[in-house]
């Protein structure tokens, strides 16, 4: 590793701890490569010593591209001290510019393999559940390269998770229509469909799967949130902000903000 990833990963790190922004390492003389943005990524990962419950795919939305000037998806980790159930309040304090994301999150029961087909990856899954990411940047007022954002832990803050469905063969089959309304306090938001992440979950799962090294394979057990059905909003201490899934989901989430 070299003294500049090492240097990088410790200033994210500091960033990450402290709930403090930088600037975006994009900015600096030389660019970074995608290379460098998970190396980067592992390093700060190691610093921390988190233990790892799943994966967060981020950018899958590709309405939201020119919004944030990416241009592919990303992923990073999910944490255990980063997961959170629906009664708990969640303190914004630890966080940079907090915004929320309505997701759909699958639960593996197996290890998918990138040599699977999407009706095979489907296999893998145990259940599904509703679930708000909360996405942070340590960069200011959001602006970043995709590099950028990789390097800092593909934005994720942490991830409330609402009840777990069976991940039956209708339910699977029918991920890719849900529908989604977002909701702050009773202001409606915005709305959207689980296709707007890459097509569906199974295919965001699909695109995960292909771009993780052998070092970084999906293991039994572990989570993986699919991206944003809408377009990622700030959140405020005192808010309350809802989602009511439909179709082959059915069911609602809401989390509290202090």
């Amino acid at each position: 590793m070299t003294r500049d990833i090492e240097a990088k990963a410790k200033t994210i790190a500091d960033a990450l701890t402290s709930a403090q922004q930088i600037p975006k390492l994009s900015s600096e003389a030389g660019q970074l490569t995608l290379d460098d943005a998970y190396s980067i990524a592992s390093r700060v990962r190691e610093l921390q010593g988190k233990k790892r419950v799943g994966r967060k795919v981020g950018f899958t939305n590709r309405t939201i591209w020119p919004v944030y000037g990416v241009d592919q998806p990303i992923w990073g980790e999910v944490h255990a001290d980063g997961l959170f159930s629906t009664d708990q309040p969640v303190n914004l304090a630890r966080y940079s510019e907090p915004r929320i994301e309505p997701e759909i999150v699958l639960g593996l029961g197996d290890a998918p393999t990138a040599e699977m087909k999407n009706e095979q990856l489907a296999g893998c899954m145990e259940w599904v559940a509703p679930g708000f990411e909360i996405v942070q940047s340590i960069y200011p007022d959001w602006k970043f390269s995709v590099e950028d954002s990789i390097a800092a832990q593909g934005l994720h803050g942490y991830l409330v998770l609402g009840d777990k469905i069976a991940a039956t063969h209708d339910v699977l089959t029918g991920l890719a229509e849900v529908p989604l309304a977002l909701f702050k306090g009773t202001e409606a938001i915005e709305s959207g469909k689980g296709e707007n992440a890459l097509g569906g979950p199974i295919e965001v799962l699909a695109h995960l799967v292909s771009l993780l090294s052998n070092a970084d394979q999906l293991q039994r057990g572990e989570l993986v949130t699919t991206g944003t059905l809408t377009d990622a909003w700030p959140v405020s201490p005192g808010e309350q902000w809802s989602a009511g899934f439909g179709g082959v989901m059915e069911t609602e989430l809401s989390v509290r903000f202090t």
